[in-house]
């Protein structure tokens, strides 16, 4: 990699575009209903912006994730040990740049206990790092163009793709996705809107293994990545290489209502009473024909319950 620390060998097996293609891509998405991964697929083009490529995997051996200023980096599997203490490594960097409040490791998968450890502690077992962005300073106090390199989840984003790196390389990245919240950690905003505590601002995967299928020039081909580690407190040289690509299976849970009693928590199907949505277009109207405005995003969200309906089923 560009960053030294890591070493990457992929090993690239065509996949026959007709036949095996169009059966692997329908095996990753029944897979997706209860295996970790992505699957982005596209038959539309644009250039510059869209391309008619299909690209997925699961089971990848490791996860970001976060919200507001907390967020983890888990091991997903075995070959996602072998990841951790370099990228520990690289997140204690980060603290010592106050970039990071805190870092922790932690056990979730391995065991049935979750216990917490500090940086001063040691051990082996933990398969999951915490972190802890630093508040960014005041605003006022840097420069428009350095807003966005301000302490936040995106500096751990950055640190990762660093990390991972390799000019020589043009699959391998962070695949996942980014919520609209993470715009917050750039401008100090007061929240209204009630925030689901499960919601995360960002979810992302490192893979080991990707399909990828160029609709346009008819070709198919997967990835597989092995990964070479030297951990620098002690020099020991750890690989993923003849460790198995899996994964843990979590099952697909339909939606369950709790709390049908309680009228304050019902499933609502809407977010904005019939008509408001309207009254709000003509309102921002007026609004632009006077000068008030010059950009406006106005939203409603539906929702279904999805009680039997497995995803893989509205995908197709």
């Amino acid at each position: 990699t560009d960053s030294g620390k890591l070493e990457i060998t992929s090993s690239v097996r065509t996949v026959e575009f007709e036949k095996e293609a169009p059966t692997r891509i329908e095996q990753m998405v029944d897979l997706l209903d209860d295996h970790k991964g992505v699957l982005l697929t596209s038959s539309y083009e644009f250039p510059g912006r869209y391309a008619r490529w299909s690209l997925g995997f699961v089971d990848p051996p490791l996860e970001i994730s976060g919200r507001s200023s907390s967020g983890q980096i888990r091991a997903l599997n075995e070959r996602g040990l072998v990841l951790l203490p370099l990228i520990l490594e690289q997140m204690k960097e980060l603290q010592e740049s106050n970039v990071l409040v805190s870092v922790e490791t932690t056990t979730k998968l391995l065991s049935t206990s979750s216990t917490s450890k500090d940086d001063d502690e040691s051990d082996d077992s933990y398969d999951t790092i915490l972190l802890q962005v630093a508040p960014p300073p005041p605003v006022g106090t840097f420069t428009e163009e350095e807003r966005s390199r301000q302490p936040s989840l995106f500096s751990v984003v950055r640190s990762m793709v660093d990390l991972f790196r390799s000019a020589s390389d043009h699959q391998l990245g962070l695949y996942g996705g980014f919520g609209y919240d993470l715009t917050f950690q750039f401008e100090p905003i007061d929240l209204v809107q009630e925030r689901n505590d499960e919601q995360r601002d960002l979810l992302l995967y490192v893979p080991d293994r990707i399909l990828v299928v160029d609709q346009d020039k008819k070709n198919a081909w997967e990835v597989e990545y092995d990964f070479k580690v030297v951990v620098n407190n002690d020099d020991t040289t750890t690989t993923t290489a003849g460790i198995d690509r899996v994964g843990s299976v979590e099952p697909f849970e339909p939606f369950h209502d709790d709390n049908d009693d309680d009228s304050s928590s019902q499933f609502l199907s809407r977010d904005t009473p019939v008509g408001d949505f309207a009254k709000s277009v003509e309102l921002a109207k007026r609004e632009f024909a006077v000068g008030n405005l010059f950009e406006a995003v106005l939203s409603q969200t539906f929702r279904e319950k999805l009680t039997s309906v497995k995803p893989s089923l509205l995908f197709r």
